[in-house]
């Protein structure tokens, strides 16, 4: 499990506080398996959510890391 610290929860809860639409963040890797992976975080949307990923509650967000990363 990736650990999101207090205080890059609270600047993610500030940039977040500033999207109109966003319900909170996603977690992915692109390239998993891959001399090329890389870890992604994005805003998460409406309809950005895919069956099999996680949600995690945090204090002032959600995040959502991708079942297959």
């Amino acid at each position: 499990m990736i650990t999101i610290t207090e205080s890059a929860q609270d600047y993610l809860a500030e940039l977040l506080s500033k999207q109109d639409d966003a319900l909170g963040v996603r977690v992915f890797i692109n390239q998993p398996g891959t001399p090329r992976a890389e870890t992604c975080i994005a805003y998460c949307r409406e309809g950005d959510v895919q069956d099999g990923d996680e949600e995690r509650q945090l204090d002032k967000f959600t995040v959502w890391y991708e079942g297959r990363s």
